[in-house]
């Protein structure tokens, strides 16, 4: 029982808050869209709608979960922050969306739904055109979310009208063995479809989610792979660009976002703690932290357009019933960057960027949709400026062939955007690059650099991810393909098998001369079936399985087994190694 007594001591009071009574908690989504269609009540309290399929554009959807509580003063508090976020986005609809998946300690049925209508007279007094999903039925949901940054937010409200976002005081707590084995386990995704990533990656063991660390990726050596293609992919072509790479401090004084003006928006998903008298942040976006380093030095427009890649972590402390998979954790990490420019620089660094976009999402296959947001009621700078930059935008598109919709007025405070939608293999899509021009930032940090005129200028920002969260793409490549990965992304490219015992020790030295060639290859000489082990090759979708036998092994070649089809025999070693290092080069998405 030691090393439980040590485990306890040490992470004990990790596992257990002091006693807070939640109340309300809102994942707050502002959508282009909203659609619910009715299929039939739930439990016997429910309410009798006027229509069974509701539509709703440009909105604020408020997913909420009613949890046991006694304070209708939460409810002022949270409709107020939803009133005061929905007056600076200019949104007027709100739909409030029963959603009880967001929470394990649900309030009782009639209290719950006497709390949404309170909620309901609550937005209307605000003077906000509110929707109110009907209560206690299984509805077909469908979102369309917005791609600005402050699209997704969630928040607790507690019973003592503060939202649950500060520091939290944890106290020591001893737990059983028993208690201790339950916090360390894997989430479970049984009930899950055969393509869902979550399903797909556990069956490649290509990551896990533990209790230990909710909604945080274990990434396993087969997902770290494919992680790291992603990164190494996109970093050679950085270099190309002349891409400076930085990192910097997961953790910093809350001062940082309350200067970049993050602090009133992302405060509430932030992860805090202090030290001392002060207050700190887990680093929830780099740009801040990047604004420091460009701080560091003096520029000259000959160093301009400067760009800044940053691929640290990030962390965003959403509630726990938001998070799905890879699709959205409290733990990311962008293929993040900063590029300082002149104003007359724009289009060039908007081109390289269309070009690499292009590149990149090309190398998957993958297709995709652009949009261009324009200038809000509420923004800065002047009108000239934005109708310049805006203009920059499109030509941009249109001069690199892309089509594009015009989202009118649904631009950052601070400068136009170009956001783009891949679409998977199953017709979705998902929200992915987006490339943003800032204004505002650099002056709050008080950018500069030496102008050809011997002044000081300030730089616009351009901030843009392409992958958007490493996570996410991973997540949308492995439902995409169907964990059938190219042999150039797949995590093991070759499986060699051998037929007999005889056999054994040429496979041995057919897969080290893979090794030596620098391939992800396996070797599996056990003395199972050959029909058992091609079946296992095939169920871990392994692009490649190389079988030999004596004829093999005396001819000094291999019998090819292509993933879900064809079958070649007799094909000499050295051959199949040029065949597969072309393929890999150029980054095939089908064999030859």
């Amino acid at each position: 029982m030691s090393i439980w007594r040590t485990f306890s001591a040490i992470y004990g009071k990790l596992f257990k808050c002091v006693s807070v009574r939640f109340i309300v908690r809102i994942l707050q989504l502002d959508v282009d869209y909203v659609e619910f269609e009715l299929v039939e009540p739930e439990i016997d309290i429910h309410d009798e709608p006027s229509e069974k399929r509701v539509r709703v554009e440009d909105a604020l959807l408020l997913l909420t979960s009613i949890e046991r509580g006694d304070s209708i003063e939460v409810v002022r508090k949270a409709i107020g922050d939803v009133a005061r976020f929905a007056s600076q986005i200019k949104r007027r609809r709100v739909v409030i969306y029963p959603y009880a998946h967001l929470s394990s300690d649900l309030e009782e049925p009639s209290k719950a739904r006497e709390i949404l209508l309170s909620m309901r007279k609550e937005a209307e007094a605000a003077g906000l055109e509110t929707y109110t999903a009907p209560f206690g039925w299984n509805k077909k949901l469908s979102v369309s979310t917005k791609a600005h940054p402050l699209a997704e937010q969630s928040r607790s409200y507690r019973s003592d009208n503060q939202v649950s976002t500060q520091p939290k005081k944890w106290r020591q707590v001893e737990l059983t063995e028993e208690q201790l084995l339950a916090k360390i386990r894997k989430s479970d995704f049984s009930g899950l479809p055969d393509t869902d990533h979550r399903v797909i990656g556990e069956r490649l063991d290509l990551f896990s989610f533990q209790e230990v660390s909710p909604g945080m990726v274990y990434w396993h050596n087969n997902g770290l792979i494919i992680r790291n293609i992603l990164l190494e992919l996109i970093r050679g072509e950085l270099r190309k660009y002349g891409y400076l790479e930085i990192s910097t401090p997961a953790l910093a004084n809350t001062a940082l976002w309350r200067v970049s003006g993050h602090w009133d928006y992302y405060k509430d998903n932030m992860f805090l703690t202090s030290m001392g008298d002060e207050e700190y942040g887990l680093k929830p976006m780099n740009c801040p932290s990047t604004f420091l380093v460009y701080k560091s030095k003096r520029w000259s427009y000959r160093d301009l357009p400067l760009k800044i890649a940053d691929f640290d972590p990030l962390f965003r402390n959403e509630l726990s019933g938001v998070t799905s998979g890879l699709f959205r954790v409290k733990m990311f990490t962008q293929d993040d960057a900063h590029i300082f420019a002149a104003e007359d620089q724009l289009k060039q660094v908007f081109g390289e960027l269309i070009q690499l976009m292009k590149y990149l999402y090309g190398v998957f296959g993958l297709s995709y949709k652009v949009k261009v947001s324009t200038m809000p009621d509420d923004h800065l700078g002047s009108v000239e400026q934005w109708e310049k930059a805006t203009r920059i935008l499109m030509d941009v598109l249109e001069e690199n062939g892309l089509k594009f919709e015009v989202k009118e007025k649904e631009g950052a405070f601070y400068g136009p955007k170009i956001d783009v939608d891949v679409m998977d293999s199953m017709g979705r899509e998902w929200q992915c690059a987006t490339m943003q021009l800032d204004f505002q930032m650099p002056q709050r940090f008080r950018l500069t650099y030496m102008g050809e005129d011997g002044k000081e200028h300030t730089p616009v920002v351009v901030h843009r991810v392409i992958y958007g969260s490493l996570e996410r793409f991973i997540g949308i490549l492995i439902e995409h393909f169907k964990g059938n990965f190219p042999v150039w992304i797949a995590p093991v490219q070759v499986r060699v098998i051998n037929v007999s015992e005889a056999a054994k020790t040429y496979a041995q030295q057919v897969h080290a001369r893979l090794l030596q060639e620098g391939f992800r290859a396996e070797v599996d000489v056990s003395n199972r079936t050959l029909e058992y082990k091609v079946r296992e090759a095939e169920l871990s979708k392994i692009p490649y399985v190389l079988v030999v036998g004596k004829k093999e092994q005396e001819a000094n070649t291999v019998s090819i087994r292509v993933r879900h089809g064809e079958r070649v025999n007799g094909v000499p070693l050295e051959e199949y190694i040029r065949r597969l290092r072309d393929e890999v080069d150029r980054k095939l998405l089908t064999p030859p």
